[in-house]
This record gives C-alpha cells, sequence and structure tokens, in this order.
C-alpha cells in the first residue's frame, strides 16, 4: 500500500467542541474530571512483550475496551482512548505507574465510542491518529449520535435504575453494598460521558505510516473498510504483534457497521503479516491464529448465507431466522437462555447492514 499521511490545516486545537462552552468539560480539561473518583486500580496492565502492555479495566471505573500500551526510548504511543475522559484519565495516572516517559500520540483504530471518547484527558498537543473517515465522524461530531453512542447512554442509565431497585429486594447489608458500589460506577460513568467533547485527529493515515521509535517501528495500517469504514491497525513487526481494535476479537465483533465481504479480506491481508499475538479491542491476547481464521470464515458465511437468501426473495426477518451458522456455536456459543427466536432477533442488524450494502445504500 502507498503510505500517504496527512497533517490536516486549520486544527489551531486538538479540541474542538460538539458541546461548546460545556462547564463541565472546562473542568474535566483542568483537572481531574467528572466521574473520575474510585477506590483501588481502575486498570491491568499486562505485560504482552519488552515495552509493550495491554491495559485492561478491573472495573472500578467503566472501560469496556482495552488499550494497548507502546513504551520506546523516549515517548509512548498508546492504542485507542477509551470510552470516557474519566477512564482515560485514570489508565494515563496509574500508567505513571509503569513508565515515567511522555504519551506523544494516540491511535484511533475506529470512531466508535468506547475506542474514541477519552481523548480529552490525553495530554494536549499529541499526535492523535486516525483514519480519515474516523477523522470526519468525530469532527461532525456524529460519533456522539452514532447508534452505539446512543445506545450505551441508554443502556448506562438502565443499569442505575435496575441497581436502584435492585437495593429494595437486597437481603443483606453485604449485598446492599456490592449493588450500591455497582451503581456508583455506573453513575459516576453518566458523569463522565455527559462531558465528553470529541477531540477531532489531527494525524489522517491512507495506507500505511511507519513511525520509528529507537529500534522499534510501528506501523500504522489501514486496511481497508471492514468493522467501520475508518479502521486502522497497528503492526509491530519485530515482536510481531498486531493490535486491532475491534477488527478481530476473541469473539463475535459489533457488525452493525461492518463492510461485508471486504472485512474477510482485511483479516486475510493482515494474516499475510504472520503475527505471532493478535491485542484486539476486548478481551484477551489471541496467540491461537485458529481464532483469527474463524472469524474470517464466519463473517463470510454469513454474508454469502444472507445474499443467497435475499436474492431468492425472503424478507429480512424470514433470512435472519433461516441462517444457519450452528457450526460456529461451539466457539460463539449463546448466552444461557436465549432461543433461536431471541438469536434471529439479534441478528436483524447484522442482516439488515448486509442488505443496505447489497442495495447499494
Amino acid at each position: 500500500m502507498t503510505a500517504v499521511l496527512l497533517r490536516l490545516a486549520g486544527v489551531s486545537s486538538l479540541l474542538i467542541a460538539a458541546q461548546v462552552g460545556s462547564v463541565l468539560a472546562q473542568e474535566a480539561r483542568a483537572g481531574r474530571p467528572a466521574g473520575a473518583e474510585y477506590e483501588g486500580e481502575a486498570f491491568e496492565f499486562r505485560k504482552v512483550a519488552e515495552g509493550v502492555y495491554l491495559a485492561v479495566g478491573t472495573g472500578a471505573v467503566s472501560a469496556e475496551s482495552n488499550a494497548v500500551i507502546v513504551v520506546n526510548d523516549r515517548d509512548v504511543l498508546i492504542v485507542d482512548a477509551l470510552p470516557s475522559p474519566a477512564a482515560a484519565w485514570a489508565m494515563l495516572r496509574e500508567l505513571e505507574g509503569v513508565t515515567p516517559k511522555p504519551v506523544r500520540a494516540v491511535v484511533l483504530t475506529h470512531f466508535h465510542y468506547d475506542h474514541a471518547h477519552g481523548t480529552q484527558s490525553f495530554p494536549s498537543g499529541i499526535d492523535v491518529i486516525s483514519a480519515e473517515a474516523t477523522r470526519r465522524m468525530l469532527a461532525e461530531g456524529r460519533s456522539l449520535s452514532h447508534p452505539t453512542a446512543a445506545g450505551n447512554r441508554t443502556f448506562s442509565a438502565a443499569q442505575v435504575t435496575n441497581l436502584t431497585q435492585a437495593l429494595d429486594t437486597a437481603s443483606t447489608p453485604a449485598s446492599r453494598r456490592n449493588i450500591d458500589a455497582r451503581r456508583a460506577v455506573w453513575r459516576r460513568y453518566l458523569e463522565s460521558i455527559a462531558t465528553i467533547t470529541p477531540v477531532v485527529p489531527n494525524v489522517a493515515v491512507s495506507g500505511r505510516l511507519t513511525l520509528t521509535r529507537g529500534g522499534r517501528d510501528i506501523v500504522i495500517i489501514h486496511p481497508g473498510s471492514a468493522h467501520t469504514a475508518g479502521d486502522l491497525v497497528v503492526w509491530l513487526p519485530k515482536e510481531r504483534i498486531l493490535i486491532t481494535g475491534d477488527l478481530l476479537q476473541p469473539n463475535l465483533p459489533y457488525m452493525g457497521d461492518g463492510f461485508f465481504p471486504h472485512w474477510a479480506e482485511a483479516i486475510d491481508s493482515l494474516q499475510a503479516l504472520n503475527p505471532a499475538i493478535v491485542l484486539p479491542g476486548h478481551g484477551d491476547a489471541i496467540t491461537d491464529m485458529a481464532v483469527v481464521e474463524r472469524q474470517r470464515d464466519y463473517l463470510r458465511d454469513l454474508y454469502s448465507q444472507t445474499a443467497r437468501l435475499k436474492q431468492e426473495g425472503h424478507p429480512l426477518e424470514e433470512v435472519a431466522k433461516l441462517l444457519d451458522l450452528s457450526k460456529y456455536d461451539p466457539y460463539y456459543p449463546r448466552p444461557p437462555g436465549w432461543t433461536d427466536e431471541i438469536v434471529a432477533r439479534r441478528r436483524l442488524g447484522t442482516v439488515k447492514r448486509i442488505f443496505d450494502l447489497l442495495d447499494g445504500k
């Protein structure tokens, strides 16, 4: 792929406010952000290789996605910015116990809220790197209005309501304390995401960009439209570590913005790098490449079956019921209590996405 690096002009500040004049956001930038109160450690830094760590939330703050820390000779590059200013602030604060080196760059693998909405807590003046499609989503405020972010706000508020109701039926002081602690995490998360001011990336990558930091090459790749239109992955060739965001996961990723079958082709191109370790946006590190092949095969089966059934004239709801992906059940088991009807209903969004792509929408 041809290397294209765009340093975007006209961005005098990395902070482009979607909620201009928000007092809470100003307070967050000045110090500890709203919702960042917690006890204990918010992150576990799992060492993957020398200078490479997978940052995984402990539950002390709401941080459903991973970040990857790459400690170089003089600075630090981080892949993904977590779902909220509070989560990012906690991670950066605790990172000081791992390395005193300054953070100079953050790579956003895609625009979804859980990977891009913590960026405002990062130091000002750093490189915020993304694909062009991701940059546009953040610049236009569409990452905030996107169904993933809107659904997350609704879900989070529902957790507070449900846990408040659960307090009424808690039978012991210990259970009440547990419920109240969980409710506090959700409440603080809602406080934090209310202050989000999306940061517009100031570096856009199309194709491939290689950064050299001491003895380490960091290769940032846009593999084409896959999980979203604006995916980036990060490849560390010396360590053979591939950092993928949600393009690859141990479990099935969200597919509502996916590009079938290009996603499967992107996985093929990344497999050709021969990675030893894949660090995903959710879940544990992947060392068994059969996991990667399985996701690619699932995506291809899902797309080809949907396309065939649509061509045969079956409507969307019927296609969701007729899909036969049972051979993947041992690897992607349905949650307890899920019936075939529930599975079909949960597939509707993905099937609709494929219908839209087939119709050229």
